[in-house]
């Protein structure tokens, strides 16, 4: 059995038009959308540009949009019961090539937040304190949020995409952090979040992290 996917073809340095080439993919059972990329590469057409590193789904850097969804290539599985399908690069975000897409504005809003712990304390964790800053460490940055968050305004994303505002969480719950972090996110604009967009970004997070909980936290 094949299956038809429609992938997103464009080259920022060359001039043309985006287009989507068709391209008819042998199904194996368990087969995940980079498997179906890599396919396309190795056997019909290798100028296909994608990015991809570990294959768990840990490094975040092959996320995609599947028929309009954001996920990560390598850990979700291709659905055989829909006969067409369609790849595209991280909606949101500038593209590079293909499926390629830059990720400089992500790193610049992430130099502004400052994503590492600064002005240390020095403190003893206990394991319960440990915990309230687990769920949000659980984040590979792929940049699924950003791109399943077609209601957020340019404003917001110019300020804080909901990727940097689950960063600072992650600092929030961390006792050795000494910066005034919930003062950055309210200067970077975390009164724009609501818990129920938060909700409706959870469900695009490969990792499940509760982004309506870090937007509670931050605007505590």
């Amino acid at each position: 059995m094949k299956i038809r996917f429609l992938i997103y073809r464009f080259n920022s340095q060359k001039k043309g038009k985006l287009k989507y080439n068709l391209y008819n993919v042998p199904y194996k059972k368990g087969m995940t959308v980079l498997d179906v990329v890599a396919f396309v590469y190795k056997n019909l057409d290798p100028t296909l540009a994608f990015r991809y590193e570990c294959r768990q789904g840990i490094c975040g850097t092959c996320g995609v949009m599947l028929n309009k969804k954001p996920v990560l290539s390598c850990s979700t599985q291709v659905d055989s019961s829909i006969k067409t399908q369609m790849i595209e690069p991280l909606a949101n975000f500038p593209v590079e090539k293909d499926l390629i897409v830059n990720l400089e504005p992500v790193l610049k809003r992430y130099q502004k937040i400052k994503p590492y712990l600064d002005r240390i304390h020095k403190v003893i964790i206990t394991k319960k304190k440990s915990n309230e800053s687990k769920v949000f460490r659980k984040c590979i940055e792929c940049g699924c949020c950003i791109a399943g968050s077609p209601d957020l305004s340019k404003k917001i994303f110019s300020d804080l995409d909901p990727m940097s505002l689950v960063k600072i969480a992650r600092y929030v719950t961390d006792p050795r952090d000494g910066l005034d972090r919930k003062s950055m996110a309210k200067k970077s604009g975390i009164s724009r979040y609501t818990e129920e967009l938060g909700k409706k970004l959870t469900l695009v997070c490969p990792r499940g992290i509760p982004i309506d909980e870090a937007i509670a936290l931050l605007k505590k």
